[in-house]
């Protein structure tokens, strides 16, 4: 974050907590309290009115009729941009916690007094389940690294912890593909070292830098391109309970499906990912039969043999 964004998301902190100690700030914005010392310093430079409020108890006011402008959204477009907030806040974006508080606060700063609390209210009860590995943190200002290697075209250098080894290993990376997957942040792309795609948790990689390698923006046109075509599409007849159905029918592997409904079964024909009806019949056991193709009965079969074999052996 600029120091400017970080002057202004520092008067919205002020005007919503009311008092906040240097510590307090820096712990929001993840700097160093000699940071907030300085800018302090920089806004009562500006003839912003902030007091400083000295001994036990102390910390930072800014004046109650000091007037910060808003910008106009409506109630719902500020409630949605709330709730989007705390998704946000949930998948732990790399290096965007104090982006985020700012953004926060310059949303609350918005409505008076009543609505906020209104507001606050119902985001409490509001929330999230996302499937977590909880990473501890993620070093560095990578994420920034990250979004000008993909604007610039250019390949990164990164030291990546491998747990099964349990040792570091540099790797020059053509990146890819940055996503989020269940709790955890991930970047995919062509490594050098390997001469091949490789998959990368960012809380794993422990130094990042930005080479002056380019690469041509066809590269990712190409690997999007061949994503889309790798993926192996079958068609598949199965019946399911009807009441699973009435649960999963929303699902986007049965938008296209053709449906025949019985009296507690329904049978389905589409055509989807053969991993995604792999997952599906697996979970579902008891309430999911496939009728075809074999060729998919049997690789169930395999897969099921080998938990089977594996819990035998125990």
């Amino acid at each position: 974050m600029k120091k400017m964004e970080r002057l202004v998301g520092i008067i919205y902190a002020l005007k919503e907590h009311k008092k906040l100690t240097a510590g307090q700030i820096a712990e929001k914005f993840e700097v160093s309290e000699r940071t907030i010392y300085r800018d302090i310093e920089a806004l009562s430079q500006l003839n912003i009115p902030i007091i400083a409020l000295e001994g036990f108890g102390g910390g930072y006011e800014i004046d109650d009729n000091y007037f910060v402008p808003s910008v106009a959204f409506s109630e719902n477009e500020i409630l949605y941009l709330l709730m989007s907030l705390r998704l946000g806040e949930l998948i732990n974006v790399p290096n965007m916690r104090e982006d985020y508080e700012s953004l926060k606060y310059k949303l609350l700063n918005i409505l008076d007094d009543h609505k906020k609390g209104k507001y606050l209210q119902l985001l409490n009860r509001i929330t999230f389940f996302i499937n977590k590995i909880a990473p501890e943190s993620y070093r560095g200002d990578m994420m920034q690294s990250i979004l000008e290697s993909f604007f610039e075209y250019k390949n990164l250098q990164i030291k990546y912890y491998t747990p099964k080894k349990d040792e570091f290993m540099e790797r020059e990376i053509t990146p890819y593909l940055l996503f989020f997957d269940d709790g955890g942040w991930y970047l995919k792309g062509y490594c050098h070292v390997r001469k091949e795609e490789r998959c990368f948790r960012l809380d794993r990689i422990h130094q990042m830098d930005i080479t002056e390698n380019t690469y041509p923006p066809k590269e990712i046109h190409d690997y999007f391109e061949n994503k889309a075509n790798n993926r192996e599409c079958i068609d598949v007849t199965l019946e399911m309970n009807l009441y699973l159905y009435e649960t999963v029918k929303q699902d986007y592997i049965f938008k296209h499906a053709i449906k025949e409904e019985g009296v507690d079964k329904v049978r389905l024909k589409f055509s989807t990912y053969l991993e995604d009806v792999l997952k599906l019949s697996i979970i579902n056991a008891e309430e999911v039969t496939i009728i075809e193709p074999p060729e998919l009965i049997d690789q169930l079969k395999q897969a099921c043999k080998k938990i089977l074999n594996k819990y035998e052996q125990l």
